[in-house]
């Protein structure tokens, strides 16, 4: 799409009535929506987690909508992608409201926002086949159905909403894969975390968002640039997480696969407008700051790409795609233990 340097958000607001079902001003209707979810929603949808599940989410307030839809922004700037302003209202209002039903859990939060109507519903306006594709849109950006994750292939390739064509398992891809890719630092309380408040079961997760300070959708060259900076005090550092605690690194390595199958998968989605073909992650570790010297050494770098290869299979590690990093240090696999060997190794020789 041709935005000329606008957001989705933006590039909305300048886009005719006539564009829309009736000639009606769906701009202001999500400019209502917006409002109304960023002052009375948004705010509270990580305290709804804390309370009911235990559980200090990262954001999911403003800032965070902010990013998903820059995301998606940089998405759709492929040439082949031609989104019409009706489906871009449809993108954004589905992205304003696919977090709310963390308030009750965060549990099965994908398929809760249905039940949050009320002031919400209003401003939504009074087609319920409008409405109904929204939250649809919305819950197919994760979770499962009978235990099924495949969420979008039920939403139908094109359908007709109000005599608009719309495409929304493509819409439904964009908005699962825009928010994938907004879990950077943006989204850590890193004041929480300097001051030692944040629930133990919550660091890690804070972590890794403070880790990752640069994601690019590089759409010509067709991948994801990942760019993840932790300190070497970090990276000794066993972080609880469910049953078990993990290092840092390990939790990079496990979220950034996640996200390669992500993109796997909603790239069956949105081709041939979008095709990206690889993540790309780079890990430095430095060490850690100290009064005398607070701009640090780097330690160590880390990189791998991860693309389709061979067989799909979830149960692949990152050193099954990446042969490489089998041996990555004395014969061992990349992981949080080799990298911790390495920091000891360099001590020593300090």
């Amino acid at each position: 799409m041709d935005l000329r340097g606008k957001n989705l958000v933006d590039w909305l607001r300048k886009q005719p009535s006539d564009k829309f079902p009736g000639c009606k001003s769906y701009i202001h209707r999500y400019d209502s929506v917006e409002e109304f979810l960023t002052r009375e929603v948004h705010p509270l949808v990580a305290t709804g987690a804390a309370l009911v599940d235990g559980i200090f989410l990262n954001d999911h307030g403003p800032g965070h909508i902010t990013t998903v839809i820059q995301r998606a922004t940089e998405l759709v700037a492929a040439k082949a992608c031609a989104l019409s302003p009706y489906e871009v209202y449809l993108l954004l209002a589905a992205i304003q409201v696919h977090d709310v039903g963390n308030i009750l859990g965060r549990k099965g939060h994908e398929t809760q926002p249905g039940k949050l109507y009320g002031q919400m519903e209003e401003r939504l306006g009074n087609e319920t086949i409008e409405k109904r594709m929204i939250l649809t849109i919305a819950e197919a950006h994760g979770g499962s159905v009978n235990g099924d994750k495949d969420t979008i292939v039920r939403l139908e390739p094109t359908d007709t909403i109000l005599g608009k064509p719309i495409r929304p398992r493509l819409l439904a891809a964009l908005l699962r894969f825009a928010d994938e890719l907004a879990d950077d630092r943006t989204r850590a309380a890193r004041f929480a975390a300097d001051h030692g408040v944040l629930p133990e079961n919550s660091r890690i997760f804070h972590k890794y968002s403070e880790a990752l300070h640069s994601v690019i959708v590089d759409i010509k060259g067709r991948a994801i640039d990942l760019h993840f900076e932790i300190s070497d005090t970090d990276a000794r550092l066993r972080f609880p997480k469910e049953a078990k605690e993990v290092y840092l690194l390990d939790e990079i390595i496990e979220r950034t696969l996640k996200m390669h199958r992500e993109r796997v998968y909603c790239t069956r989605f949105m081709r041939p407008e979008i095709t990206l073909d690889r993540v790309n992650a780079k890990i430095t570790v430095y060490a850690s700051p100290t009064p005398e010297a607070p701009y640090t050494a780097e330690l160590i770098k880390i990189g791998y790409r991860l693309e389709d290869r061979g067989y799909p299979d979830s149960a692949y590690g990152v050193c099954d795609m990446c042969p490489e990093l089998k041996a990555w240090h004395n014969g061992a696999p990349l992981s949080g233990d080799a990298l911790v060997a390495i920091l000891e190794d360099k001590r020593k020789e300090t």
